[in-house]
């Protein structure tokens, strides 16, 4: 039996305003269009589908008044946009998922009775770039020329991620919403974001990006962790124009441990014979493991390069990017489930999650929810990942 509910119009002029109309099916649209108008009064199966495609939960549509919703890390976005003032779906749900990793690991930790990091808001004064890279890099145990152990940016990134994660940040980074392939994060939303907690900080990477903006993202997120203050990185280009000081400052330390200013000026000089900045600057990236962008900042931040060059070759990078990211699109191919899951997830967290699953502390299906798995798939991720033992 089918059966129909009339829906409030201030809810649907809400959920109008929500689901950026461009980013969801045609037919979801034209639903809404014909209740709101009230040609067609819709049923709980139209309900449903618009609800799954939309990401707007469920128990929204048969409110009587708009929800109320809160998410205070907006606030903290890097940049101002029109996709910031209206977040999508997919980057809230995202949000939320994180909010309840870091209250399972913060629960965690206060009944292991584990020490808070030193770090958390230590450098929250300080304006020093080149003093606060060097915290930075004593905290992850880094050398200043840490980068010529890496063969790539790939290398770099890894090497970071599990030097932050056993410092005592949770690194978790995903390009969808859950296991779901039809609601990808877009990258000119955001790039990452840092949620601060005096116990368990968390950062997540959106893997949509470059591998070089991964690593930048990584960086920046970090020392917004050690200021003490949350981030939500939405600068595509780093333009390092029109944002905070804790923006600024840690733009730079990102670089500055990324690229150490001494030996950018070091090597700029060995390269730089034939007065042609734009290969100095390729072969630089290349040397340093990271991005195009970096490079070309420190050049710009230099004098060797005005900003219409960095401007050009940020936009080149990103085109660059687009081009292989449609590349990929169109030769499809799912790869490897379990080493894609394996690499959303942070190490440090799943272990913890694992032992305390085996010791009888947290139920299967809270883990099943923290890590977007089923039972079967839950043993196989920790074999694959070498969790807790029974």
């Amino acid at each position: 039996m089918q059966i129909n509910v009339k829906l409030s119009p201030d809810v649907l002029d809400w959920v109008m305003a929500h689901i950026q109309q461009e980013n969801v099916p045609r037919d979801v649209v034209k639903y809404l269009t014909i209740w709101k108008s009230g040609e067609k009064v819709p049923t709980f199966n139209q309900i449903e589908k618009v609800s799954k495609a939309s990401g707007i939960p469920f128990g929204y549509f048969f409110l009587q008044e708009p929800p109320k919703e809160e998410f205070p890390l907006l606030e903290y976005r890097t940049i101002d946009s029109t996709s910031a003032m209206n977040p999508s779906r997919n980057i809230i749900d995202v949000m939320h998922d994180m909010e309840q990793v870091q209250d399972w690991a913060r629960n965690h930790a206060i009944e292991e009775e584990q020490q808070a990091p030193e770090f958390i808001g230590s450098q929250k004064n300080n304006v020093d770039t080149e003093d606060f890279a060097e915290y930075v890099r004593t905290v992850l145990e880094l050398e200043i020329k840490w980068y010529e152990n890496s063969k790539s940016a790939v290398e770099s990134f890894k090497t970071l991620r599990d030097k932050i994660s056993q410092a005592g940040v949770i690194v978790m980074m995903s390009g969808i919403v859950g296991n779901n392939t039809h609601r990808p994060l877009d990258i000119n939303e955001f790039r990452a974001f840092a949620m601060v907690d005096d116990l368990v900080p968390l950062i997540f990477i959106n893997s949509n990006d470059s591998v070089n903006g991964k690593l930048f993202s990584l960086l920046h997120e970090f020392a917004h962790i050690c200021i003490g203050n949350n981030s939500l990185y939405n600068d595509r280009y780093s333009s390092g124009t029109r944002v905070s000081k804790a923006e600024s400052i840690s733009n730079a330390v990102a670089a500055e441990i990324l690229v150490p200013q001494v030996m950018f000026e070091k090597k700029w000089k060995e390269i730089d014979k034939f007065d042609d900045p734009i290969k100095t600057i390729d072969v630089l990236t290349k040397y340093f493991s990271c991005g195009t962008t970096v490079i070309a900042r420190k050049a710009l931040d230099n004098g060797y390069i005005d900003y219409s060059v960095y401007r050009k070759l940020s936009q080149i990078a990103v085109n660059r990017y687009n081009e292989k990211r449609k590349k990929e699109k169109e030769q499809g191919g799912g790869g490897d489930y379990y080493r894609t899951a394996a690499s959303r997830i942070d190490t440090r967290f799943f272990k913890s999650l694992v032992s305390s699953v085996h010791e009888g502390k947290t139920l299967y299906t809270d883990a099943f929810r923290l890590t977007n798995t089923n039972r079967s798939t839950f043993e196989n991720l920790v074999n694959k990942m070498g969790g807790g033992s029974k």
